[in-house]
């Protein structure tokens, strides 16, 4: 099992007021931090068996469209630069 947080940069909730959801695979954790997380979320950790897994960032995708916006977790190492 996973665990997703997710939260804004400057202002998180700590701790268990940053859990945003459960999934059963890595894949459909960083499902859940792209759909689940509200649309200020800049950040997200998956963690199982008391470890994060994955960190990483939370971005917008879209042309801007202020009716529609896709968000997409993209994975990061220790220093906040996409993983490729």
């Amino acid at each position: 099992m996973f665990l997703i947080f997710a939260g804004m940069e400057y202002y998180p909730s700590g701790g268990w007021e940053d859990f945003i959801g459960t999934a059963d695979s890595l894949e459909a954790a960083r499902v859940v931090a792209e759909t689940q997380s509200d649309g200020g979320d800049d950040w997200y950790h998956i963690v199982s068996d008391m470890k994060i897994v994955e960190n990483g960032k939370i971005d917008d995708v879209t042309t801007y469209d202020p009716y529609e916006e896709k968000r997409k977790a993209i994975p990061t190492d220790e220093h906040g630069f996409e993983l490729k």
